[in-house]
């Protein structure tokens, strides 16, 4: 698809949201760095492996903050509750790939950039830029910078009761599964005007932009990895059963969207949005569920 350049002139009208690292995190929940230490110890002895990560990470912030986007805001993303969007013009996503969607779900609609802050253990498939990277793209006055729009899945569902949710739009996955995993999944499918009841580990709707994700460690599968802005997503049935009776295959369990497809739930089970707690979603018995292409887009910037 088409690609519109990019550029901005004010770098103060460039927020940098940062995730903390494992290592800040973790000496959040331990009392001492001894405590942690030996915890570490017992996972195949990590803690040199953490904290090196935790040094490249700190060591990428704070080259970016001196000495390439000096008059860019940075925060870390607990803090984005308290920021007025309309003062920004570029939202650039300093981390891995889960915290590009979760940045992403909290700024829409505006323009984000994926930084990776450790492409030493990241490979950061939602990530167009190194810090390396990013500072030639500055120093040459964002000549090669272009945005691509990403597609998104919208999701509407319908409780028994006759409530009805919007939720977030799903930049790169969704998962349905039973609430229990030991337990199989059982819905209905309706697409294309017919109506198939499946047993499964779960499904999988993905965009261009999970097509690398989740999905690919799942086997068998046709369908390969395709562009983020491509206009459909797919829909994947993981570890199906075959019909009883007749133990024939199911026939939607790999599959294109280009509108939309319908899941009715005969389980206690849940929706998750993008991986994200805070985009998890009751499906019970007769719950229905909408998954749509939607009209609007990610804007992301990336490199021509």
């Amino acid at each position: 698809m088409t690609q519109a350049q990019f550029s901005i002139q004010d770098t103060s009208r460039i927020l940098v949201v940062q995730k903390k690292t494992k290592y800040e995190l973790d000496m959040e929940i331990y009392s001492s760095l001894d405590e942690y230490k030996k915890i570490c110890k017992l996972q195949n002895f990590l803690f040199d492996r953490i904290f090196q990560s935790h040094q490249r990470q700190e060591e990428s912030r704070e080259y970016l903050r001196k000495k390439v986007i000096p008059q860019a805001r940075f925060i870390f993303r607990d803090e984005l509750g308290t920021i007025n969007m309309d003062d920004f013009d570029l939202v650039i996503s300093l981390g891995g790939d889960n915290h590009f969607t979760f940045v992403a779900h909290q700024v829409f609609p505006k323009i984000i950039l994926g930084l990776n802050s450790d492409p030493d253990t990241s490979v950061g498939a939602l990530l167009g830029f190194s810090t390396e990277s990013f500072e030639n793209l500055v120093q040459n006055a964002w000549k090669s910078a272009a945005i691509e729009e990403w597609s998104l899945i919208h999701t509407t569902l319908t409780y028994p009761d006759g409530r009805v949710v919007h939720t977030f739009p799903s930049v790169s996955e969704i998962s349905i599964r039973n609430n229990s995993p030991d337990l199989i999944s059982r819905y209905l499918i309706r697409f294309k005007d017919e109506i198939e009841e499946q047993k499964s580990s779960g499904l999988l709707l993905y965009t261009g932009a999970g097509s690398t994700g989740w999905v690919a460690s799942c086997y068998p599968k046709k369908t390969g990895p395709f562009p983020k802005d491509q206009r459909y997503f797919q829909v994947y049935a993981r570890e199906p059963r075959r019909k009883d009776k007749t133990y024939e295959h199911f026939r939607w369990i790999d599959f294109r969207v280009e509108d939309s497809v319908e899941v009715v739930s005969e389980m206690n089970g849940g929706i998750s949005i993008d991986s994200l707690a805070e985009r998890y979603y009751l499906f019970p018995p007769g719950t229905k569920a909408e998954f749509t292409l939607g009209k609007t887009r990610l804007k992301v910037v990336i490199a021509r």
